[in-house]
């Protein structure tokens, strides 16, 4: 197992936190443990009750509602021809995570909610340490990098950058997209 792979797994998880934060001291906890594992570029390292306050207010306003969300954490909405949830992605989505042995949570959030696909993401990585399961994991993860997640998360992440986020929400979502940039690497997946 490669340091990088360590390293990116740990985020994938960090990130499936932050974004299914229910709470502002869910979201400060996620946003610090964050910070911990990749300082560069997050500042300050530990919010306090007033970067809390304004990071939790931002990330609603972008992600949650209840007005028109300006980046919704959903594939379908960017993937499928109508961008509405539940389409055809969200269906891909869901068979993949019951092949994993895993379910999205009764929550009301559908299973092509970016911490679901960050946490397919970790399962099927976790496969890889398996010769018997090896090569159906780097195929899932082949199609979940290059043809979901890496045609979504770009323009998810242009849009929320766009919505003007302020630096505690910015650090966050620089870090999913170097996330994303190392996940693609299909070398972590062939060497594997």
């Amino acid at each position: 197992m490669s340091e990088q792979m360590m390293s990116l797994r740990r985020t994938a998880q960090l990130l499936r936190d932050f974004f299914a934060a229910a709470t502002r001291e869910e979201m400060r906890a996620a946003h610090d443990a964050l910070a911990a594992h990749m300082p560069e570029g997050f500042s300050p390292s530990r919010l306090d009750d007033s970067d809390a306050a304004r990071l939790e207010y931002a990330f609603n306003r972008l992600f949650v509602g209840p007005e028109a969300l300006p980046a919704p954490p959903y594939a379908s909405i960017y993937l499928d021809d109508d961008p509405l949830h539940m389409g055809p992605s969200t269906l891909d989505m869901r068979a993949l995570l019951h092949s994993l042995g895993l379910a999205a949570p009764h929550g009301g959030q559908p299973d092509d909610f970016l911490p679901y696909e960050l946490e397919a993401w970790h399962a099927l990585t976790l496969l890889l340490d398996d010769e018997t399961t090896r090569p159906a994991a780097r195929d899932a993860l082949q199609w979940l990098c290059e043809e979901h997640l890496g045609r979504w998360l770009p323009v998810f992440l242009q849009r929320a950058r766009r919505a003007g986020p302020p630096p505690e929400l910015l650090a966050v979502l620089d870090a999913l997209d170097a996330w994303r940039a190392a996940s693609l690497q299909r070398s972590l997946y062939e060497n594997a």
